[in-house]
C-alpha cells in the first residue's frame, strides 16, 4: 500500500518571496513556458502560461531546477486558463528506521505463529517448518509489493519512507499481518509518475504471488476423501492455476487438495493485490485512477468499488473503502499533461489483475441427509470417486460439494438380533444403490421391513 502525506490541495500554500527570488523563478519558468501573465495570489507566485505538446518534458525540467532550491511547481487547468504556481516544498518529516525495523521483527513473529497454527491443524506438516515457510513467503509478497513502490518513487525523485510492516493477530482472528505501507513525503511530478508509483507495487506483488502460488500448489498433497464443506472461497486465478497444474500432471492423484502454507500465502497475496487495486483514495488503485481521470468521477469509483467487494464477498472491505474515500487525492504536481500511451495500454491489464485476484470461486455445497425408517442404525456407503467411498450409519447428515454421488445401503442386515429387508427409498426407488446429483439439499430415507427369516444373507 502506498500512502501520501501531501496536502489535499497545493493551491493554498503561502510563503514570502524576495524580489530577487521572484526574478530567478520568472527566468526559470520563462525558459520552459510562454508566460502570458504573472502575479502574486494569496502570497503565491502565479503564472498564466501557454503549454504545447512538449509541456510534459518542460515541466519536468522546471521541477528539477526548482526542487534543489526548496520550491515546487504546480500546474493546473482552471477554466480556459493554464495556471502554474510556485510553492514552497513541504518540509519532510524525519523517519526513524528503528520503527521500521521493530515493526518488521514483530510482523515476522506474528506471521510465523500464523503459519505454525495452520500447519499444526494439518497433522502431516511440521508446524515449525510450516510457520517458517508461511512467514517467509507472505513477507516476501508484502515486501516486494512495497519495494516496487519504493523503487518507482526513487526513480522519479519522490521522497518516500521504507516500508512500515503492520503486524496483525494470528488465526482465528487474522493472518498475522495487515500488510505494509510506505509514506510519500513529496508529491509525484506528473501523471505518468503517479501511475507508475501506484501500479509498481501491485504488479510486483502480483508476480510474486503467482510464483509462490505455483510452488505452494506443487507442494500441496492431494488425497481422496469425502468432499465435506463448506469450502473456502478462492480467487479465480488460484483455481485456474490449480487446474492447469493438474492438466500438466503436476498434481498427485486425489479429489481434494490440502493447501500447503505457501499456497495459502499465494491466496493472501492475490487478495492483498485486489484490495490495493481498488480505485479509492490513496490506495494504489486510487493513485492509478487519479492519474487517469484527473480526479473526476470520484464518487462513481467509490460506488463501483463497493459493488465489486459485495460481489467478491469481502463485506468488511466496505468500511475501509468508505474511510479511505474521505481523503481527496491531491494529484500530481503537473495535472495537465496526459498519461502516456503505453501506460494507457496497461489499464486493461490492471483491470484483469483486479478481476482475477478479486473474483472468488466458491465451491457449491449442499446438505445430504441419510436416515432410515424405522429409526435403526443402517450402514451405508457414499461413493465419491472411482472405487472410493465413505462409510457410516444412519442417522447422518453432512455438507458436501455439489456433484454426483452413489449411495448404497444393504438389501438386508441384522440389528440387535432383528433382521431387516430393504423396501425402497422415500422417492419410491426400490434399488438399494442410488445415484444422485447433489445440486440442492437432499434428504434420503431408506425404508426397511423387519422379518423373521434368519436364513437371509447379511450385509458386510
Amino acid at each position: 500500500m502506498n500512502e501520501s502525506e501531501e496536502p489535499e490541495s497545493f493551491d493554498k500554500a503561502e510563503f514570502q518571496l524576495e524580489e530577487s527570488k521572484i526574478d530567478e523563478i520568472y527566468s526559470l519558468v520563462s525558459q520552459q513556458f510562454q508566460i502570458l501573465d504573472y502575479y502574486m495570489e494569496h502570497g503565491t507566485l502565479t503564472f498564466h502560461i501557454q503549454t504545447d505538446q512538449n509541456s510534459k518534458e518542460a515541466f519536468l525540467k522546471l521541477y528539477r531546477k526548482l526542487k534543489p532550491i526548496g520550491l515546487l511547481p504546480v500546474l493546473r487547468q482552471e477554466g480556459e486558463r493554464e495556471i502554474l504556481r510556485v510553492i514552497e516544498k513541504p518540509p519532510a518529516k524525519k523517519s526513524n528506521i528503528k520503527t521500521n525495523l521493530a515493526l518488521f521483527l514483530v510482523t515476522l513473529v506474528t506471521t510465523f505463529f500464523t503459519g505454525y497454527l495452520i500447519s499444526r491443524s494439518y497433522g502431516w506438516l511440521d508446524p515449525i517448518f510450516g510457520g517458517l515457510t508461511f512467514m517467509i513467503t507472505i513477507m516476501a509478497i508484502v515486501g516486494i509489493h512495497e519495494m516496487g513502490h519504493k523503487i518507482a518513487a526513487w526513480k522519479y525523485e519522490v521522497d518516500a519512507t521504507f516500508p512500515y510492516f503492520i503486524p496483525g493477530p494470528p488465526p482465528p482472528y487474522g493472518i498475522g499481518t495487515f500488510g505494509a505501507v510506505i509514506m510519500q513525503k513529496s508529491p509525484p511530478p506528473n501523471r505518468d509518475s503517479l501511475f507508475d508509483i501506484g501500479a509498481s507495487g501491485p504488479f510486483a506483488g502480483f508476480i510474486m504471488s503467482l510464483i509462490i502460488t505455483i510452488v505452494g500448489l506443487i507442494l500441496s498433497p492431494s488425497i481422496f476423501g469425502l468432499p465435506k464443506g463448506p469450502f473456502m472461497p478462492l480467487p479465480i486465478l488460484f483455481v485456474f492455476i490449480a487446474r492447469l497444474l493438474g492438466l500438466v500432471g503436476v498434481e498427485k492423484p486425489g479429489n481434494l487438495i490440502i493447501l500447503h502454507p505457501i499456497a495459502f500465502s499465494g491466496i493472501i497475496g492475490m487478495i492483498v493485490t485486489m484490495l490495493n487495486l481498488l480505485p479509492v483514495g490513496t490506495l494504489d488503485g486510487g493513485h492509478i485512477a487519479r492519474s487517469i481521470t484527473k480526479g473526476k468521477g470520484r464518487t462513481l469509483l467509490v460506488i463501483l468499488s463497493i459493488l465489486f467487494v459485495l460481489l467478491t464477498g469481502f463485506y468488511w472491505l466496505i468500511i475501509i473503502i468508505l474511510f479511505i474515500a474521505l481523503y481527496k487525492h491531491p494529484g500530481p504536481l503537473d495535472d495537465i499533461s496526459s498519461l502516456s500511451r503505453g501506460r494507457k495500454l496497461l489499464i486493461p491489464v490492471i483491470l484483469a489483475i483486479l478481476i482475477l485476484c478479486g473474483v472468488m470461486v466458491r465451491t457449491p455445497s449442499h446438505e445430504l441427509r441419510i436416515s432410515s425408517q424405522p429409526l435403526i442404525h443402517v450402514p451405508f456407503k457414499i461413493y465419491y470417486a472411482d472405487s472410493k467411498y465413505y462409510s457410516n450409519q444412519t442417522e447422518w447428515a453432512g455438507i458436501l460439494a455439489e456433484g454426483v454421488y452413489v449411495i448404497s445401503v444393504p438389501t438386508n442386515f441384522s440389528c440387535n438380533g432383528q433382521m431387516y429387508i430393504f423396501l425402497h427409498w422415500n422417492d419410491g426407488d426400490t434399488n438399494s444403490t442410488k445415484t444422485i446429483f447433489l445440486c440442492r439439499n437432499i434428504a434420503l430415507i431408506a425404508f426397511y421391513k423387519a422379518v423373521t427369516n434368519s436364513s437371509s444373507t447379511f450385509y458386510k
